[in-house]
C-alpha cells in the first residue's frame, strides 16, 4: 500500500469513493478546495494504483481535526484506516496539542477504531447529522491529547 498527497487530478475519485462511504458526502468541489487551502491536508491509500481509501484533516494552533476518512468496501477491516489514522499522528505540526474528530453516534465501528488508536468520548452534538430518510443522528465527539 502506498500514502500518497492528494491531487486535483484525484478529486473525482474521492468524491466517488466518499459517495459511497459517506451518507453526507463531499462534492468534487469540496476536495479541490481542501487541496489549496493551507491549513487543509488530504492522503490517499492506494495500492496497484487503485484508490482504497482517504483522509483529509485540518491543522489549527495547537490543534488537528479529523475532517474525513474512508476506506473502500473491499479493502475495510485490512489496516488501511489505521495506516491513514497513523499517518496523519505522523505528520502532525510541531506544537500539536489536541486532535479532535467527530463520528455518527451509530457508526460504532468508527468509534472502535479511533478508541483503539486513543481517542476517547468529549461529548455530543445533538441532531447533528442527517439521516437518508430526513431523521437526525448525533454527532459523538472524540478527542485525543498528544
Amino acid at each position: 500500500m502506498n500514502i500518497r498527497r492528494a491531487v486535483y487530478a484525484d478529486c473525482a475519485a474521492l468524491a466517488a469513493l466518499d459517495a459511497v462511504c459517506n451518507p453526507s458526502a463531499w462534492t468534487q468541489r469540496q476536495f479541490e478546495s481542501a487541496l489549496v487551502s493551507p491549513s487543509e491536508q488530504v492522503f490517499l491509500a492506494e495500492k496497484d494504483g487503485r484508490l482504497t481509501a482517504f483522509i483529509v484533516w485540518q491543522n489549527l494552533p495547537d490543534e488537528s481535526e479529523l475532517h474525513l476518512i474512508a476506506t473502500a468496501l473491499e479493502y475495510r477491516r485490512r489496516g488501511v484506516a489505521s495506516a491513514l489514522l497513523e499517518y496523519w499522528f505522523a505528520h502532525l505540526p510541531k506544537g500539536t496539542q489536541r486532535l479532535l474528530l467527530e463520528v455518527r453516534a451509530g457508526n460504532i465501528g468508527a468509534q472502535a477504531l479511533y478508541a483503539a488508536h486513543g481517542f476517547t468520548d468529549a461529548g455530543r452534538r445533538k441532531n447533528y447529522y442527517r439521516t437518508a430518510d430526513g431523521k437526525t443522528e448525533d454527532a459523538v465527539l472524540m478527542e485525543k491529547i498528544c
